[in-house]
């Protein structure tokens, strides 16, 4: 559209808070300025559009903010000013009409009287967050919006963590019971997807506690320091059930690899006992296997049943002696 605006900077979505914090959208043919006179303004940016990163380049921000958010860089991280916070989080794809489990970088800076995020895949935290906004959901400020984005990010990692704990508990279950065909697999995927959610939980949970609670030179935005709080309190929380997820699949791995390492013991122990039991017979038949003279019941019309009577007897005689030796039965 030629007076979509925001579209030809490579905003994809404005939005305008008053002072109430009561969202509304920004028509498009609008290009909102981050320094409103009233309330604050959220902006989201498709960094893969080259007119977005002119775009960031001509507004007033620090050198380095403007180097973080049109980096390629996938770590999270957290930095700051004396007015300002800016980083990058991970948050998972949205594909066309659900989350992946693919993570994306999600980039923001929050200001006083502006917040701004940018990705180059969509993100679903972000989507949940419009929509929020869209039914008419207030944010008191930029730190509370970007603080509403965030756990909208931990409440995806905690629907992780509860599916999880019942793909553990099912895959526990079943090994108890010794009915599980598929539980190196099934128990590999929850490993796989638990260290995913334990770093990035470990990622916000270093970031965050450096932010909020170690002293630093700088000053730094007070709001956005008490979100960093507040989102801390519940990473610590999901970071222990991440972790106890991990002990719980590396203690059903150990099991699996016990109880398959019995299981191949008890096989070998069977085949041990076949081999034993009919080594004598093996030995008898191929005894009177051989085509030389003077071996006995040769010319007797009942040989054959006496070599047979003989190996049983050979067999038996095994048996009652690995009895008695204590290699089978007590």
């Amino acid at each position: 559209m030629p007076g979509d605006v925001q579209s030809q900077s490579g905003i994809i979505w404005a939005y305008r808070f008053d002072e109430d914090g009561l969202p509304s959208r920004v028509p498009r043919d609008i290009l909102p300025d981050l320094n409103p006179a009233e309330g604050f303004v959220w902006l989201h940016l498709d960094l893969v559009h080259t007119r977005a990163q002119s775009w960031i380049a001509e507004q007033a921000l620090p050198d380095a903010t403007q180097e973080a958010f049109l980096s390629h860089e996938q770590h999270q991280r957290l930095d700051h000013s004396a007015n300002l916070a800016w980083g990058v989080s991970h948050d998972l794809i949205r594909d066309i009409a659900h989350k992946s489990e693919d993570v994306g970088a999600l980039r923001w800076i929050v200001g006083d009287r502006f917040l701004l995020t940018g990705r180059r895949e969509a993100l679903h935290s972000i989507r949940m967050t419009a929509e929020a906004l869209d039914r008419g959901e207030p944010a008191a400020s930029p730190a509370g919006l970007f603080e509403q984005i965030i756990e909208y990010i931990i409440d995806d990692v905690t629907d992780a963590v509860i599916r999880l704990v019942d793909e553990t508990d099912s895959v526990e279950d079943h090994i108890l019971l010794d009915r599980l065909h598929d539980g190196p697999q099934r128990v590999g995927a929850v490993r796989r997807t638990a260290v995913r959610l334990h770093r990035q939980l470990s990622g916000l949970h270093v970031l965050f506690r450096r932010f909020a609670e170690t002293p630093s030179g700088r000053s730094a935005p007070d709001a956005v320091k008490a979100a960093a709080l507040r989102l801390l309190q519940r990473i610590d929380g999901l970071h222990h059930d991440v972790q106890s997820v991990q002990d719980r699949a590396r203690l059903l791995q150990d099991e699996i690899a016990a109880r398959s390492a019995s299981r191949t013991n008890r096989q070998l122990y069977v085949l041990s006992l076949l081999t034993a039991l009919f080594l004598p017979a093996t030995f008898i038949t191929g005894l009177f296997g051989i085509n030389v003279k003077g071996l006995p019941w040769v010319e007797s019309d009942f040989g054959a049943a006496f070599v047979s009577l003989s190996c049983i007897c050979a067999a038996l005689f095994t048996l009652i002696l690995l009895r008695r030796r204590g290699v089978i039965g007590d």
